[in-house]
């Protein structure tokens, strides 16, 4: 049976439900794809806020206040997958999770796509020369993806009547120098692939 795939922004053909190492241009399809998808479902009052841009500034953060090169480069690369697969938001997934149940009785979505970004990220982490993270670093990522979040919600979005999930209403947002302003696609890729330079030194030479 013929795999699904889909073709990249340069043409490179990727195996979706198994990606490989060997089909992922780091320097080009990476941070241009990403610098051109949009957080939140486009759903951003000032523009396309992108998934470049959330994980370039979550990894400076990161390399601020810890100075662990390898955790930054674990943040710049966490929803890397996106890539791959799309930004398949929390709420999305938790509505077809929903939707499955109503018409099945039970739902696997959920585990689905979490295995789906695991084969992802392990091609990708392979392809940048990254060691896949820890449970602990991995621990520690989210937590600051929870509290880009809850940055993210304060400086770019609208106000909404309706509380979120407990642990973003509780996070604390990070410490930005200045408001988290939205960058264009261009300098999104930009930003994203220096940091790739800087934090994933042997990217693209890893097969």
């Amino acid at each position: 049976m013929t795999k699904a795939w889909k073709q990249s922004l340069t043409g490179r053909a990727i195996t979706v439900s198994r990606p490989a190492a060997g089909e992922i241009d780091v320097m080009i399809d990476l941070p241009e794809t990403l610098a051109r998808i949009s957080r939140f479902d486009g759903a951003v009052p000032g523009g396309v806020y992108t998934v470049a841009q959330h994980c370039a500034v979550m990894a400076d953060v990161i390399l601020e206040e810890t100075g662990d090169a390898h955790l930054a480069a674990i943040a710049l690369l966490h929803d890397a997958h996106e890539f791959i697969i799309g930004d398949i938001t929390t709420p999305a997934v938790e509505g077809l999770a929903e939707v499955e149940i109503e018409l099945f009785g039970d739902s696997r979505i959920i585990s689905v796509i979490a295995e789906a970004k695991r084969r992802a990220d392990a091609a990708i982490f392979r392809a940048c020369g990254t060691p896949l993270p820890t449970a602990e670093q991995v621990r520690i990522v989210k937590a600051y993806d929870t509290r880009m979040l809850a940055t993210e919600r304060r400086h770019l979005l609208a106000n909404c009547p309706r509380r979120w999930n407990a642990a973003i209403e509780k996070a604390e947002p990070l410490r930005l120098r200045g408001a988290l302003r939205i960058w264009p696609t261009a300098r999104a890729a930009d930003e994203y692939r220096a940091r790739l330079k800087t934090l994933c030194p042997a990217a693209g030479r890893i097969a």
